[in-house]
């Protein structure tokens, strides 16, 4: 299985780089560009694993190679493909970015194709460790079960300024690919999906601050043929909580603020879906982290609140039986919902061996309530819902 992964990978970045070679007709206006990372992960208890980290030392799950090819076909119009290569089962590896950049002034640039979802502050660079002093993004404000890329244009405006800047970007497209939801892989569609993002620096400041919303439907067919049934008995209401389609939007807001002895970044989002099986979630994270190069060190806090809607009550019960099944089986839907509200202390260090080059290590102690899943995987009913995860990355830029 991984064997055929990797070669499926490899002949895709083959075929790729052929490609971008025989399009170049001059070779100084091709330019190729990569990342790697490598992460060693081991979670303290034998009674839970955590992002697919468990008490065992493992190096596939966020570990992965990048591969980025730019043209410059004309001094306004310019081409972009990016490969990455997983070795984390759950995401696809091959092609990530495909698109077309052209710039009519030098202030506004379009771009046309597949590209990153700009969701949050370091969507653009989530795969790219060492663009970031962590080891890793938080899960309480990065959730993986983001859809990372879309496919339609992007049109971004630049206002400067002696003191400060301004960047306003807009796009507008679709995703139809299979994402993991509650422990599900459904195919997911969102249509007329479209945001806008804001970006302002002044100083040693940037600000972020960006709205996106889309049409989303998944495939769930047993989940729509029972909400068939629940409207056949006339229990509209019921039925219509088990909509598998609806408006989907985030909201996100960030501030860093950064010199050559420390830094301190915040962000915080809000997701809301009108449909069953993605809750409501509000997630922030705050960080500061001192310079003494080469290394630094930082100190971390995220959380994240999810809260899916309340089910609805106009099923009888104790009338008849038949009535009795359809409302245990409707409310057990509810209730096996994951709950993946937490939080998480973390202590880091980063270590910039050379330019391009750096090893990071940090440990997070991951904190859920009662009986939230709060992104563990329980293996024993008796897990606190606590447990230290150590990670040690190397990153390389090249």
């Amino acid at each position: 299985m991984i064997k055929s992964r990797v070669m499926k990978f490899f002949c895709s970045v083959l075929v790729f780089f052929l490609s971008a070679v025989t399009f170049a007709e001059d070779v100084d206006k091709l330019q190729f560009s990569g990342f790697a990372r490598l992460v060693l992960g081991y979670l303290d208890d034998k009674d839970a694993s955590y992002l697919d980290y468990d008490n065992s030392l493992s190096i596939d799950k966020e570990s992965l190679i990048g591969l980025q090819v730019d043209y410059q076909a004309f001094d306004n119009l310019g081409f972009t493909g990016q490969l990455i290569g997983h070795t984390d089962k759950e995401r696809d590896s091959g092609i990530e970015w495909l698109y077309l950049t052209y710039t009519p002034t030098k202030k506004l640039k379009f771009k046309l194709g597949r590209q990153r979802t700009p969701f949050l502050n370091y969507s653009d660079v989530i795969d790219v460790g060492y663009a970031y002093p962590w080891a890793t993004l938080p899960q309480q404000t990065y959730p993986r079960h983001f859809f990372s890329t879309f496919d339609g244009v992007m049109a971004s405006y630049e206002i400067p300024g002696k003191e400060f800047s301004l960047n306003i970007e807009g796009y507008w497209g679709y995703f139809d690919e299979d994402i993991v939801v509650a422990e599900r892989t459904v195919n997911a569609k969102t249509t007329n999906f479209s945001g806008l993002i804001g970006h302002i620096n002044y100083n040693n400041w940037t600000f972020r601050g960006s709205y996106h919303q889309g049409r989303t439907s998944v495939e769930l067919n047993d989940l729509s043929e029972f909400s068939q049934i629940l409207s056949q008995f006339g229990f509209s209401q019921s039925a219509e909580s088990l909509k598998t389609e609806g408006l989907t939007e985030v909201f996100q807001l960030s501030a860093n603020y950064e010199n050559v002895n420390y830094f301190v970044r915040a962000e915080l989002n809000r997701i809301q879906a009108d449909f069953v099986f993605v809750p409501d979630s509000d997630g922030y994270f705050l960080s500061t982290g001192y310079h003494y190069y080469p290394f630094s060190s930082y100190i971390s806090y995220s959380k994240n609140k999810a809260q899916y809607d309340e089910a609805a009550n106009e099923i009888p019960i104790g009338f008849n039986p038949l009535l009795d099944t359809l409302a245990f089986s409707y409310q057990s839907i509810f209730n096996q919902l994951p709950v993946d509200s937490s939080e998480a202390f973390t202590l880091g260090t980063r270590w910039d061996l050379q330019p391009g080059l750096a090893l990071k290590g940090e440990i997070s102690l991951i904190k859920g309530q009662g009986d939230d899943r709060a992104f563990f995987t329980v293996n024993n009913p008796e897990f606190d819902r606590k447990a230290l995860l150590y990670l040690l990355a190397l990153e390389w830029v090249f």
